[in-house]
């Protein structure tokens, strides 16, 4: 009985440490669907990453935006 009893605060104890994790809190912005062509005309963000075509770093860029962070956009062609 003292064992189950232990184990149950231990639990406990352990799912309050986890859901006290504030960088869940970032995790938390549902990402947006981008209904987005699937043609491939590479563009090239200033996180130095290639998106496969405008409409994905758009989405991206907009993604970001509602994190408060910024993205612009380099040049046309991959990174």
């Amino acid at each position: 009985m003292k064992y189950n009893l232990l184990l149950l605060a231990l639990c406990l104890l352990l799912a309050t440490f986890v859901n006290a994790n504030p960088e869940n809190e970032k995790l938390a912005v549902p990402k947006q669907i981008c209904p987005c062509p699937r043609n491939y005309d590479p563009v090239c963000a200033s996180n130095l990453i290639s998106y496969p075509n405008r409409c994905l770093y758009d989405c991206a860029r907009r993604e970001l935006e509602r994190a408060g962070r910024s993205l612009d956009l380099l040049r046309s062609g991959d990174c």
